[in-house]
């Protein structure tokens, strides 16, 4: 049975590597959800819900990855890792190399819904732990599959194990190229080697620079303008930059018996609740306004119980955005990490006629949630954020700066640095 479970996994690895590697001109291993019924992924370091899932090598710090499935009673999932290079493809390493532990584990820590109208069961996941710790810096990936079928994951998620062996520093500050003063933010950091050893940093240092933890518009091929005193600099004028965007929407359904912020209706229709938010309007020519965000995440909470990732309810959520007429050449949807950071199908917003208004409705746990409205081209896939909600210079975001590093006769992409700014806090 071991042997069996052994090369069904080694097969399954294979495959991901084969699909995603660069020759092949697949897409690099990404983040996914890929059951319906699997709901509400977080994924942070234990002690900080809004955290990046970053881990120091070699420390105590843990993981935490909790979700539900909206079904009763217990699903065996089991969880691989698999390690990747800087660019999201598996690397050449054997899983003995990255991980002390087994190939394959099962994820043993869940719980049933209590007091719910959504039946639902919570599982929790914890890295390292007994059975898997790491040996490696790097990229990693991690992939939940129902036991029952070991070919197709029921979700993914990204992560990262760093070595701190640079120093970063940096500000965000109003683009200096002309072409983009007034709307968009630069990002000029420098990376300080002095404690490790690099023969030639131009070819064997990659950065990467993300904007509120987004994949999709992350910047990669930086390179860095000053070389000196075992420093590079990224001081950068045009390759440096990102729209500011706009501070994200948010409502709270946190209490049920009450219209939190941005909600104009609660109504429980058989056998579901229904929340109906205020209708947005576009901020594309408003003025900028200084508003509390979370950067487009959201908080499970239920502010009438002791239990909020057991005893808050799944309800349905309708979204309105005003407009006179349709828009032409693409599509509008509901974005944020309420859609998984991801513009699919659920999360598409249908034009309605008679109302003027574009809808969609999700189904969500309780909780605090933010949102932007995007717009995709047909046939597209850059997503834009600004053509509805505006762009603005003082728009508060994080940044995430990932350093690594692979020498000549590397076999694997170190992370030798991870560094967050805030484009407003010092």
């Amino acid at each position: 049975m071991k042997t069996h479970i052994l090369i069904t996994i080694l097969f399954i690895q294979l495959s991901m590597w084969c699909l995603s590697a660069p020759s092949g001109k697949a897409t690099p291993l990404m983040n996914g959800i890929y059951r319906e019924n699997i709901r509400s992924v977080q994924f942070f370091r234990e002690g900080w819900d809004f955290s990046q899932p970053v881990l120091e090598l070699g420390t105590d710090q843990r993981l935490l990855m909790k979700f539900d499935e909206l079904a009763e009673g217990v699903t065996n999932f089991v969880y691989t890792i698999t390690h990747c290079d800087a660019e999201w493809y598996p690397s050449r390493l054997v899983q003995s190399e990255y991980v002390e532990g087994f190939i394959e584990n099962p994820v043993t820590d869940y719980a049933a819904s209590a007091n719910t109208t959504v039946k639902y069961t919570n599982y929790l996941l914890s890295l390292p732990n007994d059975n898997v710790r790491f040996l490696l810096s790097g990229n990693y990936l991690l992939s939940v599959f129902d036991e029952a079928n070991r070919t197709t994951p029921v979700l993914t998620r990204r992560f990262y194990i760093v070595e701190p062996l640079s120093q970063i520093s940096g500000e965000v500050k109003k683009s200096t190229y002309e072409g983009y003063k007034g709307r968009d933010q630069e990002i000029d950091f420098a990376v300080n080697y002095s404690r490790f050893s690099i023969q030639d940093p131009r070819t064997e240092v990659k950065v990467v620079v993300m904007q509120n933890s987004r994949a999709d518009n992350c910047l990669t091929n930086l390179k860095p303008l000053f070389v000196r005193d075992n420093q590079l600099s990224y001081d950068l004028s045009r390759e440096n930059v990102f729209a500011g965007g706009n501070e994200f929407r948010n409502f709270d359904t946190k209490n049920l018996r009450i219209n939190g912020l941005g909600v104009a209706n609660i109504e429980f229709i058989n056998p579901l609740y229904h929340v109906t938010l205020l209708t947005d309007q576009i901020r594309r020519e408003s003025n900028y306004r200084s508003e509390s965000d979370l950067n487009g995440r959201f908080l499970i909470k239920n502010d009438r119980v002791t239990d909020s990732d057991l005893e808050s309810d799944y309800i349905l959520v309708r979204f309105s955005l005003a407009m006179q007429e349709p828009l032409l050449g693409g599509e509008i949807y509901v974005f944020g990490g309420l859609s998984d950071w991801q513009c699919l199908p659920p999360n598409k917003m249908k034009w309605n006629f008679e109302s003027k208004l574009y809808e969609t409705t999700l189904l969500l746990k309780q909780g605090f949630y933010d949102y932007q409205y995007v717009y995709v081209e047909n046939g597209g896939k850059q997503i834009d954020n600004t053509l509805l909600e505006g762009s603005y210079v003082e728009t508060e975001n994080y940044y995430q700066i990932f350093v690594y590093y692979r020498g000549f006769s590397s076999r694997y992409d170190r992370l030798i640095g991870y560094r967050t700014i805030n484009s407003v806090k010092r």
